[in-house]
């Protein structure tokens, strides 16, 4: 019980933390400020498949209050970005996101393109992300050091359930096809299906090809996992998962890059990545022009 408290307790920073919650509010800013929510408004009541919270609603809502959403849901993620008021503007932003994707989900076909995103901030709506590089810290004059595990259970979270996301998906394609997922022409027939793109039909006219990126893509899932207990191991999965989103978005046209960048950020170390440039400005200063 001791190992498993630690593991899903680990200890962190304030500083940790608080790259979590610039990266995934960057996301979620940009998420909502080009979405495609406008287009969905005023439309046909006969069109409109609720599921959730918006069978509350008898029709989509008109243009001026989805613009009205969007706008307050893209000022509150920037405030949140900033650290500015963030126990007020990050669940507001959230919120937004959620109704916002709730009438995406509500056109016939559930859409989960940020789905992985909009869970990994559920703990960030109650957790004290704002502690550190934010102006809610530097206005209140406090700083924080030292590792805690206040600021460590979020970034585990986060962790956990994009690993989950990844693994269940690969599950669900065993349970479901089973080995056939892999062996079958399935991977083939949905590439000729998603439409004309040159990179799908190069695929699916290869079945050799299409059979080693399904074997691939369901390796991938089913591993993703590892890099809960060997961090190590990101170094290969999460560039392999942006790769895979990446080729299924030039080939069937399905837009992930919500999710790819998600998993970037959570299993990025910024730590590092902060001090490697702070490192890199005062050597470039140094050197000169010359």
């Amino acid at each position: 019980m001791r190992r498993a408290e630690r593991f899903l307790f680990p200890a962190a920073t304030a500083e940790q933390l608080a790259a979590l919650r610039i990266g995934l509010c960057a996301i979620l800013a940009g998420r909502l400020a080009f979405g495609p929510y406008t287009e969905l408004a005023d439309q046909p009541r006969e069109l409109f498949r609720p599921i959730s919270f918006m069978e509350l609603l008898p029709s989509m809502p008109s243009k001026p209050v989805v613009v009205a959403l969007q706008g307050l849901g893209v000022l509150a993620a920037v405030l949140a970005v900033l650290g500015l008021r963030t126990r007020l503007v990050l669940p507001l932003a959230w919120a937004c996101a959620i109704f916002l994707n709730g009438m995406l989900t509500s056109t016939g076909k559930v859409v989960h393109n940020d789905l992985v995103l909009l869970l990994c901030l559920v703990p960030l709506l109650v957790a004290p992300s704002a502690d550190a590089w934010s102006l809610d810290a530097r206005g209140a004059g406090r700083t924080r050091s030292g590792s805690s595990r206040l600021y460590g259970w979020p970034l585990r979270t986060a962790a956990i359930v994009v690993a989950g996301a990844y693994f269940f998906a690969g599950l669900a394609k065993l349970v479901s096809s089973g080995p056939a997922w892999v062996t079958s022409d399935n991977l083939r027939w949905a590439l000729y299906a998603s439409g004309d793109s040159d990179l799908a039909v190069f695929i699916a006219d290869r079945p050799w090809l299409a059979h080693a990126l399904a074997a691939g893509t369901l390796l991938l899932e089913l591993g993703f996992p590892l890099v809960l207990l060997r961090p190590r191991a990101a170094w290969v999965f999460v560039p392999g998962t942006v790769l895979l989103h990446l080729g299924i978005w030039l080939a069937m046209g399905l837009d992930y890059s919500a999710q790819a960048a998600t998993a970037v950020v959570v299993f990025t170390n910024w730590l590092l990545v902060v001090a490697a440039v702070r490192r890199q400005v005062p050597a470039s200063a140094a050197a000169g022009p010359g």
